[in-house]
């Protein structure tokens, strides 16, 4: 939230592009979908199981460009 305050609005759809492409290659999203509207049980099983078992490298990851994937803006 800090830093989108600072970026112009192509540079925070491209960040917001990464961390919604990785996010959706993860196994969180889809166990936050099974928990809630698949099984209903509204017991998620996070990977990890606890905030302070996150890697920052891997909160890093999410922000890091895609390469040619990454999201391109035509004007």
């Amino acid at each position: 939230m800090r830093r989108g305050r600072e970026l112009d609005f192509a540079e925070a759809m491209r960040t917001e592009f990464r961390i919604v492409s990785r996010i959706a290659r993860g196994h969180d999203f889809y166990e936050g979908v099974r928990a809630v509207v698949v099984d209903k049980d509204q017991s998620p099983r996070w990977l990890p199981d606890r905030l302070d078992a996150v890697d920052p490298a891997a909160i890093a990851a999410y922000f890091a460009p895609l390469g040619p994937a990454e999201l391109k803006l035509g004007k």
